[in-house]
Formats: C-alpha cells, structure tokens, sequence
C-alpha cells in the first residue's frame, strides 16, 4: 500500500506547481543524501539565479550596515540542508525517502514580508493570514527495482487571498522561466555525479 505524500498533508490545494523527475541507478538514500547535500551555488546557473534573486536583500542588508545595523549572515552555502538558516521550516521527513520544507512570506518582494506571528510546522497547513504565499519544497526518491530510485522534487505555491494571487501572477511571469530552468539542471549535476562515480 502506498503511503501518502508528505507534500499533501502540508499542501494539498495549490495555485502553482513545478516538478521534475528523473530515474538514477543508485539506492534512494544515496540519491537523497546527494540531492540534499549539492550546493547550488556551485552550479553555474543556479548560482546566478540565486543571487540575482537575493540582489535586493543584499542592497536592503548594505544600507542597514551604513547606518551601522548589524550585518545579515547567510551561509556560505546553498542546500536543501541550509534552508531552515534561509527561513525556511522543515515540516516533515521520512529519514532516506523523503523532505518537506516550507517557508510563509511575499516573495514578490525583494526584502521583508514575514507574517506577524511565526510560522511553525504544525501551524503551516492551516495557515490563511491574507496577503501571503505558502511555499512547499518537496524532495522524494522511491525506489525503482533493486539498485534504482525515481527522484522527484515538486515546488508548490498556494496564495491565501486575490490581491496575493495578483502580485505572485506579475512576479511569476518575470521570474518564472528562470526558476524553472533550475531543477534541470540540479537533475544534470546530480546524474553526472552519479554517472562519475
């Protein structure tokens, strides 16, 4: 018997949705591990999407330190694993199959817009404040035979009111193709690590 998405008891309905998958021929906990563990910003791609989109952040973050405000410490890094230092809460694991993160914000903006309570895994799903989008990142390997695995990582986005649905259709449309060019290539890197080994 199958066992439920981890992805559907935090975010069954949902206005946008990316998902990519691709079949390895290595064991799923190894898949997950190195899916968990790649670094973005060491992919060429990635690595410029990622900063272009954290550009206003770090404008936001040099403007605060010539008032002499502390500066904002990102890691160094860009993984599935640092997430929760990037905002982002995990709301469930299945330890070798599967990882749910979320993250409650506005991303059309380029700084700010966190809801005014925090958000934790147990009040992520039920969470309606107008104004926001609810992020889902969901990275799942399910076997494939004896010494193969199908990795799967789907993205949904669910607005909690119009006017947000307004403002993410305009940020989609701009950074829509850009974010969807990504997960092929996290899929490419991780079959030529695999393919190397």
């Amino acid at each position: 018997m199958t066992q439920p998405l981890l992805l559907d008891e935090y975010l069954p309905s949902y206005d946008h949705a990316i998902h990519v998958s691709r079949l390895f021929r290595a064991p799923p906990t190894e898949v997950l591990d190195a899916v968990a563990d790649l670094d973005l910003f060491r992919l060429p791609l990635p690595r410029v999407l990622l900063r272009a989109r954290a550009l206003p952040g770090r404008l936001a973050d040099a403007r605060a330190r010539r008032r002499g405000g502390p500066p904002t410490a990102e890691p160094p890094t860009f993984r599935i694993r640092d997430l929760p230092a990037r905002g982002w809460i995990l709301l469930g694991e299945r330890p070798g199959r599967e990882l749910v993160y979320g993250q409650v914000g506005k991303v059309w903006r380029g700084t700010g817009g966190a809801p005014s309570h925090p958000v934790t895994a147990d009040t992520f799903a039920d969470f309606a404040e107008p104004g926001f989008a609810k992020l889902a990142e969901s990275t799942l390997v399910t076997p494939y035979g004896e010494a193969a695995c199908v990795l799967t990582v789907e993205s949904r986005v669910a607005l909690t009111d119009v006017d947000s649905r307004r403002r993410f259709r305009r940020y989609w449309l701009a950074a829509g193709p850009f974010i969807r060019l990504m997960r092929p290539a996290v899929m490419r890197a991780l079959a030529r690590r695999f393919r190397d080994e």
